[in-house]
């Protein structure tokens, strides 16, 4: 589902969620879907327990990789069709017909998309804990530490780091919050069936649900086949984390210049030059500004896809697919530099000190 280069993976990505989103996860997760499906179908009687036990039994050997769906999803523009035709030929005549019953592809790339938001979302959430973990430490020992303060570039009042510090801290705390609000309503199940009515399980369709719900550890809701809100909700949270990193990253450049001095990013360990072996570059703190823009430009993607006409609109679904698994890479590698940053990061207490009197000096003489 998505691309990053093998050269850029561990400064602007993150193996971890590259992983999690990858189009082998994502299979995986489409497969699971068919597993709890028929799991469902068969506790309502909708299918024997003996169908269900052969599709979970089948499915969970198949192996399937992104190779062989290739052509497939050129013809189709989905991977569905081609994957339930890799599994029928693993199942019975019977299997076969009860495969994906009642089911439409949208209601298997969606919850499958849940899924894998839900896993990336485990492993966002530890990141920024432990991000948060961090700044309340440097918090601690240089809250009282003298510095200057800056409006619109200039010098403005003495300040104290804790200032800085909290401006970086206190929106992170304020996501995490957000976050723990956002997951009652975003790990849902999707299921609608062909047009999103579930009229092809009649009464039972309820029922269906939740148990289809439960099955994946998620929530049943209504269909939402073309209602793209709970996405975007989700891809401007991500943007928003890296925004706020992104903050960081920006005052970390203005304050690792030469002439000011006051912070050195990652200590020691800093980018080099290839020309000037002086240089300690302070480019994690460039990634985090040049990865908030990236997020900000695909949130911006993320929100045509809202634009879903009528009852199923590929041209605002593909969006998602491009837009969604790399800004949780984006978060990811935001949230590792950030880190790396707030438990390296070298300050220049004496500069800082430095700074302040050099500003208090002059503003007396004037």
């Amino acid at each position: 589902m998505n691309y990053q280069s093998v050269i850029f993976s561990k400064y602007l990505g993150d193996e971890q969620l590259q992983q999690v989103v990858s189009d082998e996860a994502f299979i995986k997760k489409i497969l699971l879907f068919e597993i709890a499906l028929a799991k469902a179908q068969s506790g309502l009687g909708m299918i024997s327990k003996k169908v269900a036990e052969e599709i979970n039994l089948k499915v969970k050997k198949v192996i399937i990789s992104p190779k062989d769906l290739d052509d497939g999803t050129l013809q189709n523009g989905i991977p569905v069709i081609t994957i339930l035709a890799i599994v029928k030929e693993k199942l019975s005549a019977e299997g076969k017909k009860y495969l994906h019953f009642g089911a439409t592809s949208q209601d298997a790339l969606d919850t499958a998309q849940v899924l894998m938001i839900k896993d990336a979302v485990t492993v966002i959430e530890k990141k920024l804990a432990t991000l948060i973990t961090t700044f309340l430490k440097l918090l601690k020992r240089y809250d009282e530490t003298p510095c200057m303060a800056h409006t619109r570039g200039q010098q403005a009042i003495p300040i104290t780091f804790g200032v800085k510090i909290n401006a970086w801290l206190q929106p992170l705390q304020r996501q995490m919050q957000r976050l723990t609000e956002m997951k009652q309503h975003l790990f849902i199940i999707q299921l609608g069936g062909a047009a999103g009515t579930l009229s092809f399980y009649g009464d039972k369709a309820k029922k269906l649900t939740d148990i289809f719900a439960k099955e994946l550890q998620l929530q049943s809701t209504p269909q939402w086949h073309t209602q793209r809100d709970h996405f975007c909700e989700f891809t401007n949270w991500l943007a928003i984390l890296t925004g706020i990193l992104g903050k960081m990253g920006a005052d970390i450049l203005v304050m690792s210049q030469t002439e000011i001095n006051e912070v050195i990013e990652n200590g020691e360990g800093g980018g080099k030059s290839s020309t000037m072996p002086h240089k300690n570059n302070p480019v994690l703190s460039e990634a985090l500004v040049a990865l908030s823009k990236l997020n900000a430009t695909l949130q911006s993607q993320m929100l045509q896809s809202l634009v879903h006409v009528n009852e199923r609109d590929a041209t605002a679904w593909i969006l998602e697919w491009n837009a969604i698994p790399q800004m949780i890479i984006n978060t990811g590698a935001s949230l590792n530099h950030a880190l790396t940053i707030a438990t390296k990061m070298k300050v220049n207490t004496q500069n800082m000190k430095k700074n302040v009197e050099s500003f208090l000096k002059n503003t007396d003489q004037k």
